[in-house]
């Protein structure tokens, strides 16, 4: 599998966070397919949380070690993607390609690296799908695009 973006550690290789960059999901079984592809590929290069964006809707997944393998990556939360990147100035319903969708998820991302104030909006919902283990994870990061591992 090729991941979309990961946020590698500041100064570690290290992988703190996987994110997935999709322009439809078109029925539940499309997004359980995407969330067991994710949680695999989260399991095997041993990281913790990953992100399922959509246009319309934006997946937090988490390892919550209930389990051996794979199975103990849930998704934790949905969060409105337009409202979790309201802080940009393109909104992702706004977007021609899945391109261009990809460059947007990747400056929030940097965004959120570089400082959680400016990339998430002032909305409890966000806040409490993300802060303090997601924020803490990717703070200071390195985001790269397009990583194959393993």
């Amino acid at each position: 599998m090729i991941a979309d973006l990961l946020v590698f550690a500041k100064d570690y290789p290290d992988i703190r966070l996987v994110a997935e960059v999709k322009r439809a999901v078109a029925a539940p079984l499309d997004l359980d397919a995407a969330v067991r592809q994710l949680a695999r590929y989260m399991w095997g290069v041993n990281c913790h949380y990953g992100l399922i964006f959509t246009p319309k809707t934006t997946y937090v997944l988490r390892d919550d070690f209930t389990a051996p393998g794979p199975e103990s990556i849930r998704v934790s939360a949905a969060l409105s993607t337009e409202r979790l990147l309201s802080r940009l100035s393109v909104q992702p319903g706004q977007l021609a390609s899945e391109r261009e969708f990809e460059s947007l998820a990747r400056d929030w991302l940097e965004r959120l690296a570089a400082s959680y104030e400016t990339a998430l909006p002032d909305d409890p919902e966000v806040t409490q799908a993300l802060f303090p283990e997601v924020v803490s994870a990717v703070a200071e990061g390195r985001v790269m695009a397009e990583a194959a591992v393993r």
